[in-house]
């Protein structure tokens, strides 16, 4: 299990609130969704960290907000020594490419129309960058995340899944980010390729100080690589600590339902595989 984090915080939110306004399907009736109520989160620096809980339980809208996509209707959120929720869209702005974010769905979050160079080189053409610097930064990136800098030219559909989290990682590396955010990044992926992608983080954290928030439902994934560990549950934050505190001696009912659910399918999954052997 991944060793204790340091003390020093990169993201901490207090009371954080988020409510959406909705209509129901064929009518005008209108109701609220209370998408997070109240999250107090906390993200050391130089981490692996994870945010775990099942669908619609709160993890997108918070990554969001983290992320400045998404303004919060209360409550504060601290990156470093900022509260970037009380900054100006010009200071938000500033603070944006410090902060990147992966989807899981990398066919749809990248230009089809453009190539892997164009698609990685983009955010560095917006600032402003020479281009013969962002040349020499594409292939790069391209060598850091696993990719040969000769398939620069290739569309996103010519490259396999794993390589499109491979592009995806690299274009957000493109800004030197402090915080990584991987919204369910790795759930589209076969077992071998989530292994891969999460040897790459690991080194790109060692080596790029960078510090990771993944966002999972998967809590095998999270004790394999998360030094710290949230757990999330109808908007809340019910639980976080260390990993061994979270997932070896948890306090909560809530992780404790997930965690036996995974013991159960893990049974359930070499029980079906011994049967098979038969």
């Amino acid at each position: 299990m991944p060793t204790e984090p340091a003390k020093s915080l990169l993201i901490r939110t207090r009371g954080l609130c988020k409510r959406y306004v909705q209509r129901r399907p064929l009518s005008r009736e209108k109701f609220t969704i209370d998408a997070l109520i109240d999250v107090d989160l906390e993200v050391p620096r130089g981490c692996f960290s994870a945010l775990v809980g099942e669908s619609g339980s709160g993890k997108s809208t918070l990554a969001s907000c983290l992320a400045m996509m998404e303004s919060p209707d209360r409550g504060e959120i601290w990156f470093a020594d900022r509260e970037i929720s009380r900054c100006s869209p010009r200071e938000q702005a500033s603070l944006r490419p410090n902060i990147q974010m992966i989807f899981q769905d990398s066919a749809g979050a990248l230009n089809p129309r453009f190539s892997a160079a164009q698609i990685i080189g983009e955010p560095l053409e917006i600032q402003g960058v020479a281009k013969a610097e962002v040349r020499r930064r594409i292939g790069e990136l391209m060598e850091r995340v696993g990719l040969p800098p000769d398939w620069a030219e290739r569309r996103p559909t010519q490259f396999s899944g794993g390589q499109r989290q491979r592009l995806a990682i690299a274009r957000a590396l493109s800004l030197d980010p402090t915080l990584l955010i991987l919204d369910e990044s790795l759930s589209g992926l076969d077992l071998s390729t989530q292994a891969q992608i999460l040897n790459l983080l690991l080194d790109l954290r060692e080596n790029c100080s960078l510090t990771c928030l993944l966002i999972t439902h998967d809590l095998s994934l999270v004790g394999q690589v998360a030094n710290v560990v949230a757990v999330m549950h109808r908007g809340n934050i019910v639980e976080q600590g260390t990993s061994r505190q979270v997932l070896g001696n948890p306090q909560n009912i809530y992780t404790k339902q997930l965690l036996a659910s995974v013991r159960l399918l893990n049974t359930g999954s070499r029980a079906a595989q011994a049967g098979g052997h038969r």
